[in-house]
């Protein structure tokens, strides 16, 4: 998908096209319309870095109740 902005739109705001690119993710993740993945995908950032930014500006990360669980299971299974 490709997505046009005019200069003129982000002109005064000093945010570089990778920083859009970020910014647009980030809210998309945190409005839960992207998940961790895609998100990473979006900005070509790894799982970390994509947390740090979400760190640094306060956004928990998802993490369902059933994702404890499976989890759980899985580190059950291997003991």
């Amino acid at each position: 998908m490709l997505i046009s902005i005019p200069d003129e739109a982000i002109a005064d705001q000093d945010l570089s096209a990778n920083d859009l690119l970020i910014e647009l993710a980030v809210a998309l993740y945190q409005n839960e319309r992207l998940t961790m993945g895609h998100a990473c995908k979006m900005t070509n950032l790894s799982d970390i870095e994509f947390q740090r930014q979400l760190a640094a500006r306060g956004i928990d990360i998802h993490y369902p109740p059933e994702s404890l669980d499976d989890d759980l299971a899985t580190l059950h299974s291997g003991l």
